[in-house]
């Protein structure tokens, strides 16, 4: 049989799994109409059932994950029970924004017939970047999230491909102008040198970061030296011309505008 101590522990872990799945009618079933919330931001103390049940269902906290948590009863009486504890949360992969917290709760459950009610919770973030209008720290969140999408970016501005007779070839994307397919190989033609790969183009557009434009199934072209298109023509670096299907040609033209636009604005490298 479950201890009442024990069915605090598990009441607070439910109510902070709604919390941060976003739904907040399960927490409000279960707040004692004297409630009191004490959030992690400036200004949430907040009594009585009513406003704490409308702020919560106005907190703008992204879907996040628990993936550590350790909660223990610290004090049993008749009719209450005092929960404190520490959790480890984290944005879920779905979100644009990307961060790891460790949140400490203290909950307070009052029984009254045979039900247990949320008297008190009250959840602190040693955060020092929260702003302070702020619940969860979006800004930090949100500029982190950049920050790893950039260093992503960054890994991918080298290809190492196979060449012939076993050699590795380690090219800087930057370096490369166009690919072109040879069968089952595939020419890589760099600024100052033509290198011939063993892999296929196919295998080589899976390697490549952002930046590149398979247009052709026999060529992929890198933005950064596409000088302008034309009726079923790419114009890139020394004037090469490489032919778009027409079929594709109004397809191939948004991704080539978008590409040299994105490259513009400083969000390719």
């Amino acid at each position: 049989m479950i201890s009442v101590g024990n069915q605090a522990e598990e009441l607070t872990r439910q109510v902070m799994e709604a919390f941060y799945h976003q739904d907040p009618e399960k927490i409000i079933k279960k707040l004692h109409s004297d409630v009191t919330w004490i959030g992690a931001a400036d200004g949430q103390y907040i009594n009585g059932r009513k406003n704490v049940s409308e702020y919560i269902r106005k907190i703008d906290v992204p879907i996040c994950e628990i993936l550590e948590n350790e909660f223990q009863t610290v004090i049993n009486s008749d009719n209450l029970y005092i929960v404190t504890g520490w959790m480890k949360v984290a944005t879920s992969r779905e979100s644009d924004e990307i961060l790891s917290a460790v949140q400490r709760i203290t909950f307070i459950w009052k029984t009254e017939d045979r039900q247990s009610w949320l008297l008190h919770f009250h959840v602190s973030n040693p955060i020092e970047f929260q702003k302070i209008d702020e619940y969860f720290p979006h800004s930090a969140g949100k500029e982190t999230f950049q920050y790893v999408k950039r260093l992503l970016r960054q890994k991918r501005r080298r290809l190492i491909v196979c060449g012939k007779n076993d050699q590795t070839h380690v090219i800087w994307n930057k370096e490369i102008v166009y690919i072109e397919a040879e069968n089952t190989d595939s020419v890589i033609h760099c600024l100052h040198r033509d290198i011939l790969s063993r892999e296929s183009i196919s295998k080589l557009e899976e390697k490549l970061g952002e930046g590149f434009i398979k247009f052709h199934r026999s060529f992929i072209v890198n933005s950064r030296y596409i000088i302008s298109i034309r009726r079923y023509h790419l114009v890139i670096y020394q004037g090469i011309e490489l032919p778009i299907p027409e079929k594709k040609y109004r397809e191939i033209k948004e991704k080539v505008l978008r590409a040299v636009t994105q490259r513009q604005n400083g969000n390719l490298i």
